[in-house]
């Protein structure tokens, strides 16, 4: 490789990029990808957030349908980004009055959303959990 250890693609460990690092317009290209998914998931925190456990390395934080907006829209986005991350094709709104009446209206009334947050107030992982009738 005449020294060149930085030839051919490679996948970031971190956000799973594929690039080329010897390439200078690849590598801009990473570092906003990998920015914009630090940001999105990144959870200041709010005023009345709902903690339901602690821990030495986190903490679980409890998102409701009556929380408020701004807390459910950051809920949304941090789904809709584990929605891409699995591939789901047709990411859903939790909480969005435009599904199927019924349905939708008894799942949000019943659905949470347990976020785990680190000390460094990143998100390391979310659970939807939905009441099931059958």
């Amino acid at each position: 490789d005449a020294g060149q250890s930085q030839l051919g693609p490679r996948q970031c460990g971190s956000c799973g990029m594929l690039f080329a690092p010897g390439i200078p317009e690849d590598r801009i290209q990473h570092l906003r990808h990998h920015q914009q998914l630090r940001d999105a998931l990144r959870l200041p925190g709010w005023k009345d957030e709902r903690v339901v456990a602690e821990f030495w390395d986190g903490k679980i934080v409890l998102v409701l349908p009556e929380d408020p907006k701004h807390v459910r829209r950051k809920a949304e986005q941090l789904l809709e980004l584990v929605d891409s991350q699995l591939g789901l094709q047709a990411p859903h709104s939790q909480w969005d009055s435009r599904n199927s009446r019924q349905n939708s209206q008894n799942s949000r009334r019943n659905s949470r959303i347990y976020l785990f947050v680190d000390p460094g107030k990143s998100v390391l992982g979310v659970l939807v959990a939905e009441a099931i009738t059958q």
